[in-house]
C-alpha cells in the first residue's frame, strides 16, 4: 500500500493543454485550442498534406494515441479523487489548490465537448461504421465521468452548505412519512 502522503506530494497536474491535444488528435486537428502566438498558418497545396503511410493507419495510430491520453487522464482524475476523498481535513485545501479547480472545470468542458462531438457522429454514423466510434465514445465518456465527479466532490468540499430556518410540523411530516411506509407495505396504492 502506498504511503498516502507520498502520493498527495506526487499527485498529477491536470494539463489543460495535454487535454486539449488529446481532443485535436480525437477531432484530426493540431489542437483544440487556437493559439496566436503561431501566426497565420501557410497554406499549402493539398499535396504536401498526403503522407507516405495509408491514410487509415495514419488515422488509426494517431487514434490509439489520443485515446491513452485519454484513458492516462481518466486514471489521473480518479486518483485525484480518491486521494481528495481520503485526505485528512486539515491537507483537503492543500490538495484542492493543487488540483485547481478552474483547470479540472476546463478539463471537464473539453470532455464534455468531444463527448458530444463523438455522440453526434455515433449517431449519423452508418451500422456498420458505429463499431470505429464506440470506443472513442466510451473511453471520453469514462473520462468526462471522472472528471464530472471529481468537480462534484471539490464544490462539495468548497461550497458552503445553504441553511434555511423552517416552521415545518414535524409531528405532522413523521405522521405523513408512516402512512406512506403502511400504504407502501400494503401495497394498496389507490
Amino acid at each position: 500500500m502506498h504511503n498516502q502522503n507520498t502520493l498527495r506530494r506526487d499527485m498529477p497536474f491536470f494539463d489543460t493543454f495535454k487535454t486539449a491535444a488529446a481532443v485535436g488528435l480525437l477531432m484530426q486537428q493540431a489542437s483544440a485550442i487556437y493559439c496566436p502566438e503561431i501566426g497565420q498558418f501557410v497554406e499549402a497545396p493539398y499535396s504536401y498534406h498526403r503522407s507516405t503511410e495509408p491514410e487509415s493507419q495514419t488515422r488509426s495510430v494517431k487514434m490509439d494515441e489520443a485515446l491513452g491520453v485519454i484513458r492516462e487522464l481518466t486514471v489521473a482524475l480518479n486518483k485525484a479523487y480518491s486521494l481528495l476523498l481520503n485526505a485528512a481535513d486539515e491537507s483537503r485545501d492543500h490538495i484542492i489548490a493543487k488540483l485547481d479547480p478552474t483547470q479540472t472545470d476546463l478539463v471537464e468542458l473539453q470532455l464534455r465537448g468531444l463527448e458530444g462531438a463523438i455522440r453526434n457522429v455515433f449517431r449519423e454514423c452508418p451500422e456498420d461504421k458505429r463499431h470505429l466510434v464506440k470506443t472513442p465514445l466510451i473511453v471520453t465518456a469514462q473520462a468526462r465521468a471522472s472528471a464530472d465527479k471529481l468537480n462534484h466532490l471539490i464544490k462539495q468540499m468548497t461550497v458552503p452548505v445553504k441553511t434555511f430556518e423552517s416552521t415545518i410540523d414535524m409531528e405532522a411530516l413523521r405522521a405523513l412519512a408512516k402512512h406512506g411506509t403502511e400504504v407502501f407495505s400494503s401495497g394498496r396504492f389507490h
